[in-house]
């Protein structure tokens, strides 16, 4: 099965016009496909690091073989604790980075 990260059909997250925890203007479509590709899978969600963003996406739809996934930012407090151990295994997070994001509240505007 294919992953896709998809922006033609999911708006919310999106600027101009969204609302919700808006995805940072400057991410391309091959960044957010990047991260999706190297993300954690935690139950129905992955989950992955940027700079100060944590994101999750989760997956829209399904057709044709193709799995299509849309993400937004999310505090990283609510970052699951599988989820970090996964992204630091996977050298996409060390331990020092996550101490700093949650002592300097790194994306606490996007509380749900």
């Amino acid at each position: 099965m294919t992953r896709k990260y998809d922006t033609s059909t999911y708006k919310k997250h999106k600027r101009p016009g969204g609302w919700g925890s808006l995805c940072p203007g400057q991410m391309s479509e091959q960044e957010a496909q990047s991260l999706l590709d190297s993300g954690v899978q935690v139950d129905d969600a992955i989950y992955n690091v940027e700079d100060e963003y944590c994101y999750r996406s989760f997956q829209h739809d399904e057709s044709d073989g193709t799995e299509y996934w849309h993400g937004h930012p999310i505090p990283w407090t609510r970052l699951p604790t599988s989820a970090k151990k996964g992204l630091v295994s996977s050298g996409r997070l060390d331990h020092a980075t996550y101490l700093k994001a949650i002592r300097k509240g790194w994306g606490k505007e996007f509380n749900e």
